[in-house]
């Protein structure tokens, strides 16, 4: 009998070190998932909570193991930060001090002054339910949710669940936190060691599930990327535009394009090579994304790219572009002279009516073409057209 319960005490320690060291090798294998570091630590305190209190190690008066229901308090919140840092959130500090002093306090009272174990179970319960409803509230507030979003709510969710269900069922009376062996034989632990292999597998799926789907939306980003300036390339910056100028039209933003082309550059390929090429094309995409103030920023051609705004003026638009041609010239490139002077021609188109992608396209690559055909080195911007027939649907 001894050694049955030796072995079933070893369930949940050895259930969460396999998910903490699943997820740890995760991290290591995908250093930009950092979330996964408090993923793997929460499942590593969960292990350690049961090892302590399964084992009676550092146990206190009263037969009260204090720093095991710590660690259950810390795996919960760190399984919570992980899933706010996974959505760029930030940890909603203040209200978990609430939480951790309005719970802790109390605590300590039905420990030392007033010994309550159904209080402390109740207190604990409390303190997971507005942990974990803090944490999915704050997940369910971020715009524009994904699958892994929503799978990564439903593990919260269901932490939720069980952290209100089983205080439940002893107020009803259907666990009992007494028996002959003390509380470490209880309904009341027995359901938590039986229960918590199946929370944890499901909560882990939940979590490698989502995992997954962001892998796979990140192999799936770099396929829409151009491998020499990590700018979108033609296809990405088409599918994501689209949506944006979709949701921008049914908000009532005003969208704007920019093309630019480099000057002259086959001349550029023809006299100093074709690295020379590349490194002209890298240092002006680098310029486009850090001073061209785009929501989205893409390499659509050879030298062409392509910049989309959201509720730019026109003025604005034009200062940016007087900003870029200025930037230019003191960018030096490999490759090339100090004397040869890198410039851009751009055409920008400013949408006042509901017009398709395609559309501004177009009109800004009319735009360019005046502005290559009048000199180069400039930005030409599209008159403001009071009606407009769009040839193609939004979507296009």
């Amino acid at each position: 009998m001894e050694h049955e319960r030796f072995l079933f005490a070893l369930v949940n320690p050895i259930f969460a070190l396999l998910f903490a060291m699943g997820f740890a090798f995760m991290r290591h294998r995908w250093p930009q998932y950092r979330y996964l570091a408090s993923l793997s630590l929460a499942f590593l305190c969960l292990g350690y909570a049961f090892v302590l209190h399964d084992f009676r190690i550092l146990t206190g008066p009263g037969d009260v193991n204090v720093w095991s229901n710590l660690l259950f308090v810390a795996a919960v919140l760190l399984a919570c930060a992980s899933a706010l840092q996974r959505a760029d959130l930030p940890a909603p500090l203040w209200p978990l001090v609430v939480v951790a002093v309005t719970g802790f306090l109390p605590f300590l009272w039905y420990l030392y002054v007033q010994p309550s174990l159904t209080a402390r179970i109740f207190i604990l319960g409390a303190v997971f339910a507005v942990v974990t409803a803090i944490t999915a509230i704050r997940l369910l507030r971020r715009p524009s949710q994904t699958t892994a979003d929503k799978l990564f709510v439903v593990g919260i969710f269901l932490a939720f669940v069980v952290s209100i269900i089983r205080p439940i069922l002893l107020l009803m009376g259907t666990l009992d936190v007494a028996s002959a062996g003390g509380f470490p034989q209880s309904d009341y632990w027995a359901s938590i060691r039986a229960f918590t292999p199946v929370l944890s597998f499901g909560v882990a799926v939940l979590f490698l599930t989502a995992i997954t789907v962001d892998i796979i939306a990140h192999l799936r980003g770099q396929a829409d990327r151009d491998f020499l300036t990590n700018l979108l390339n033609r296809r990405g910056f088409e599918a994501a535009a689209g949506e944006v100028l979709k949701r921008d039209l049914n908000d009532t933003r005003q969208p704007a394009l920019m093309v630019a082309d480099i000057d002259n550059f086959k001349k550029v390929n023809d006299t100093y090579g074709h690295k020379a090429g590349d490194a002209v094309i890298a240092g002006v995409a680098k310029v486009l994304a850090q001073q061209g103030r785009g929501y989205l920023a893409a390499r659509i051609g050879g030298e062409e790219f392509a910049l989309y705004y959201r509720d730019m003026s026109r003025a604005e638009l034009q200062d940016i572009a007087n900003g870029l041609r200025d930037a230019l010239t003191s960018v030096g490139f490999s490759g090339l002279p100090d004397t040869y002077r890198v410039t851009l021609s751009m055409g920008i188109h400013v949408s006042y009516h509901r017009e398709s992608l395609i559309d501004m396209l177009g009109r800004a690559d009319q735009a360019l073409y005046r502005a290559k055909h009048e000199g180069k080195d400039k930005a030409v911007i599209t008159p403001v057209q009071l009606h407009v027939a769009s040839r193609s649907a939004l979507g296009a």
